[in-house]
């Protein structure tokens, strides 16, 4: 185990730095990996008890060592890229995990399992967007952001004209792409209202409604969002559109739209429990 845990050290940085910055960029893939590492950590401990009365057999923790040992013997191979060394990561917390509870700690905890797992490549957009390119049309959330940023823009007398995934002004033009779309603050903030609906244990009704709840306040919030980035490169110049694009203008953005969910969490959840009681 000891031998595992030190290729988690040595990975660590890896996995940091590629997070770390981009979180002063205003990117929210940090925020959504904590969020998966919340919920799994929530899970296993609500479930300690039923995690306590696991043991692993001889050949559990035969197996568990031998996937440690030999991800610890590939790893100085595999350091050219984040996700060989994402993939041997994960393959000594599966060791970690099956010397320690056995096998049968993956049919029991499923979803931990998924989220530590997904958490372990700290590229979360990518998996995301893999996933979504798969099932949506190309560009499809992008040209939908544009077309009603652009008409919310109109609205207030702005000369906005949609053209593909651009909002085009008179004066230039902005190219709305994969990271401003809004999807993956809304992956983000539909995790955190999962983790509070485990945390106030609502019925899955209701978790269901939080976590749709959250998607659609997140990719409205997504609107007044573009809406300025877009002002601000073509009216204001570049200071602004890098303070309202970079970090500081994320942050101001993130905590306005968790604000505004929190209060609508907990009026559905205080309405939930009323309807428990009557």
């Amino acid at each position: 185990m000891l031998l595992g845990l030190t290729v988690g050290l040595v990975y660590l940085p890896v996995w940091l730095g590629y997070l770390v910055p981009r979180a002063f960029k205003g990117k929210v893939g940090w925020f959504l990996v904590l969020c998966m590492l919340g919920l799994a950590a929530a899970e296993l401990w609500n479930r300690r008890s039923v995690l306590k009365t696991l043991q692993a057999s001889e050949e559990d923790r035969l197996l568990g060592q031998l996937l440690i040992v030999g991800a610890a013997v590939l790893f100085p191979f595999c350091r050219f890229a984040i996700w060989p060394q994402a993939f041997l990561w994960l393959v000594v917390l599966a060791g970690i995990a099956c010397s320690t509870w056995g096998t049968s700690f993956f049919g029991r905890f499923m979803v931990p399992t998924a989220l530590i797992g997904l958490t372990t490549y700290p590229r979360i957009g990518y998996t995301s967007r893999f996933i979504w390119d798969f099932f949506t049309p190309y560009q499809f959330l992008e040209i939908k952001m544009a077309e009603v940023s652009s008409a919310a823009m109109r609205a207030v007398g702005f000369p906005a004209v949609q053209e593909g995934v651009f909002i085009t002004f008179p004066k230039g033009a902005v190219q709305v792409g994969w990271g401003c779309n809004g999807l993956d603050m809304a992956l983000s903030v539909a995790a955190t209202g999962f983790f509070m609906g485990i945390l106030y244990k609502q019925k899955p009704r209701q978790m269901a409604m939080l976590i749709s709840i959250a998607m659609i306040i997140s990719l409205l919030f997504n609107i007044p969002r573009l809406m300025l980035v877009t002002i601000a490169h073509v009216y204001w110049g570049p200071w602004w559109f890098d303070f309202w694009h970079g970090f500081w203008g994320g942050q101001i953005f993130v905590g306005a739209l968790l604000t505004v969910y929190y209060y609508v969490m907990m009026v559905l959840i205080e309405r939930s429990k009323k309807q428990a009681k009557a």
